[in-house]
């Protein structure tokens, strides 16, 4: 078993087989199954056998006391904010000096669906979904900074979607502002007014929205993938998402440019806007599926 070096104490990371003890019963731990810096999420088997999905908070040799304060504010968000289209939390328990919180477990992330472009259909109900999530949130005042393919969750996929949000790990709670200065930001979803002026605002997450929305659209980002951080952050201040967007010449293409405008103050103000726009693209349901893609698309299409 793999260990983590905090403090004093040696700490075991579970593995496959792994069994974990909560006040609701036993987990036993499955295949890791999404791995980032501050916490990785695993498949299991908890009390009645009920599968999970159970995200562990990462130490990285943080000090206890932050990584608990975490895995606290995290617990208290997804306990708080109830809604169709956001993960649903179970349970949340300490053991051996790590931090856990069971989710409800869905069928895959868009991250394995993306690849290939979306009809338009399909992308407009995963937006639809997405946006319904995103109002709910910002009407109780919170902004999730961290949307990108890897938090957005679907379950029924193979015969009537659900989208799901997760992973409030950076959120925060505006408490009557209109801005705020994270102190964890991922590089590859940066909005322009983070990285010319260091501020986040409800704006933001339209603004990775409108990133998730491009690459449904596209099948592949906006930036490549593998850009150096100083020559990202000089596309995204001059605005080279919104033009790439644009240069699409569709109509979900022109909302989306529209997501990624440089001034938030000149993007849309609300997801209920975005909807409004989306709405009338929207198309008689479909039974498509997006598969999953055999083989990842390189950046930009060839």
């Amino acid at each position: 078993m793999t260990s983590w070096q905090t403090g004093q104490h040696l700490i075991p990371v579970p593995v496959s087989g792994t069994v974990l003890a909560s006040a609701r019963g036993a987990y036993q731990v499955g295949e890791l199954i999404g791995d980032g810096q501050y916490g990785s999420v695993y498949e299991c088997v908890g009390p009645f056998d009920q599968p999970y999905a159970l995200k562990m908070f990462r130490p990285a040799n943080r000090a206890y006391e932050l990584v608990k304060h975490e895995w606290q504010a995290e617990m208290k968000r997804l306990e708080s904010y109830r809604h169709p289209h956001i993960v649903y939390i179970h349970d949340a328990f300490e053991h051996n000096h790590l931090f856990y919180i069971a989710l409800e477990r869905c069928d895959t992330s868009l991250r394995r669906l993306v690849g290939a472009p979306f009809p338009d259909e399909v992308l407009i109900e995963y937006a639809r979904q997405l946006l319904m999530a995103v109002a709910y949130l910002h009407d109780a005042g919170l902004v999730h900074s961290d949307l990108h393919v890897g938090n957005v969750l679907v379950s029924n996929l193979k015969s009537q979607p659900t989208v799901k949000l997760s992973d409030f790990g950076v959120s925060h709670q505006l408490d009557g502002q209109h801005w705020f200065r994270p102190q964890v930001a991922n590089p590859k979803i940066l909005t322009p007014e983070l990285v010319t002026m260091g501020y986040t605002t409800r704006q933001s997450d339209l603004y990775q929205f409108g990133l998730l929305l491009f690459r449904m659209h596209t099948g592949y980002p906006a930036f490549p993938e593998d850009v150096p951080y100083q020559e990202l952050s000089r596309l995204i201040a001059e605005g080279a998402a919104r033009q790439r967007a644009e240069g699409l010449g569709t109509a979900v293409g022109n909302v989306i440019a529209k997501l990624l405008r440089r001034r938030d103050a000149y993007r849309y103000q609300s997801a209920r806007e975005v909807w409004q726009d989306l709405r009338v693209l929207r198309q008689p349901p479909a039974s498509y599926v997006p598969p999953l893609p055999s083989s990842r698309r390189g950046w930009p299409p060839g």
